[in-house]
């Protein structure tokens, strides 16, 4: 081991990338969820569900995810007064559940980052989802109307695959753009591995060498992962 990798250090970094893959993990998933409902929404062509979904892609898609997250992390608590925020956001077991779990002395940071970059997310993969969906040839919808199949079964048994499958690669796209945006939590305080890199910096000042061995450790944590998919 180098003088400037210290097990200090390296517990420092781990942390972090460990911290990064539970956020990406955590808001693949909600953000996957919630865009194809979302677009699912969208299709139904009717304005109690059309209307909502089109305000949500258009809002969440065109405010940038740094913006969100310091929104939810700063701006949104400060609309309650000094007491029902810290109650709400910063000291009850919920979070303080949290902290004992994660070793995050503020979570809610970590929420609102979270919070942040799944709404962001998933309006695009919402967007994906739609044209994912108008790939499919209509035939396989009459065909499906003609044996009796509902509106429902129609939805999950051939919209909703196809146009998974369709977006595929779009998608995908997305959420590793997703990945690299986890970045923007260091903003709001969250030790993630872009902020623990930057503190491993300023207690060594050898810069070249951590972000060096940030990017060679990030990258063969998900190449190791995606051999196991």
């Amino acid at each position: 081991m180098t003088d400037w990798l210290t097990p200090e250090i390296l517990a420092l970094l781990s942390g972090g990338l460990w911290l990064t893959v539970g956020l990406t993990i955590i808001t693949t998933l909600l953000s996957v969820s919630v865009g194809v409902l979302v677009g699912s929404l969208r299709l139904l062509n009717r304005p109690w569900s059309k209307l909502p979904a089109v305000l949500f892609v258009e809002t969440f898609r065109n405010i940038p995810a740094l913006v969100l997250i310091i929104f939810w992390a700063f701006a949104f608590p400060n609309a309650f007064p000094v007491q029902t925020r810290q109650a709400l956001f910063f000291d009850n077991a919920v979070m303080d559940g949290l902290t004992d779990i994660t070793g995050l002395p503020v979570p809610w940071y970590a929420l609102a980052a979270a919070f942040g970059l799944t709404l962001n997310t998933a309006a695009y993969i919402a967007e994906l989802f739609r044209a994912g969906v108008g790939t499919i040839a209509q035939e396989h919808v009459d065909a499906a109307q003609t044996m009796g199949a509902s509106s429902l079964t129609i939805f999950q048994a051939i919209l909703i695959p196809g146009g998974l499958r369709a977006a595929y690669p779009a998608i995908t796209s997305r959420l590793i753009h997703n990945l690299k945006n986890t970045a923007l939590a260091s903003f709001v305080s969250v030790p993630e591995l872009f902020n623990s890199i930057h503190t491993a910096i300023t207690r060594s000042f050898m810069a070249i060498e951590f972000w060096l061995f940030g990017v060679f450790r990030a990258s063969s944590v998900w190449i190791a992962k995606s051999k196991h998919i």
